[in-house]
């Protein structure tokens, strides 16, 4: 008898990155605050993975946090699943959750889950939206930055 094992890794990828800048334009009125969000397009990050698999495909937890570089407290940021991109299974291959903001933190927290399907490994495009929420003319005025951490479970 010959028995032959393939053991393959799991993996993320998310690219590219979004970078935001508010105009000074679009404050009119001396004295007045700034309350627009900035949001970004529907699909300015883009997520692929690979599980293992097997035959029945694979189940995922995709986790979520952010590692703050420079950011100021009065700024939030928020991050929602537009889509489900594509997998290479067969038949209940899905994606639930994260199809709201959910304000990221330190943290991991559990962003979205699924199943590659039957005979899949691969769930690839997952695109994804980011706003961030508390821009403000009482911020200085400066380049901030956080790092978006995506993990995978199974």
């Amino acid at each position: 008898m010959l028995f032959y094992v393939v053991i393959k890794a799991q993996s993320i990828a998310a690219s590219p990155g979004w970078s935001v800048s508010v105009p000074a334009n679009t404050i009119t009125e001396a004295g007045s605050d700034y309350s627009a969000n900035a949001t970004s397009a529907i699909n300015q990050t883009l997520v692929s993975l690979t599980m293992p698999g097997g035959v029945f495909g694979a189940n995922f937890t995709v986790s979520v946090h952010k590692i703050d570089t420079d950011w100021h407290s009065n700024l939030s940021l928020w991050v929602q699943r537009t889509g489900t991109g594509t997998g290479n299974g067969l038949f209940s291959a899905s994606i639930t959750g994260g199809a709201s903001f959910l304000q990221l933190t330190s943290s991991p927290q559990t962003f979205y889950t699924g199943t590659t399907g039957f005979l899949g490994s691969t769930r690839n495009n997952v695109p994804i939206q980011y706003e961030i929420r508390g821009i403000s003319v009482l911020i200085p005025v400066k380049t901030y930055s956080t790092t978006v951490v995506y993990t995978i479970s199974n």
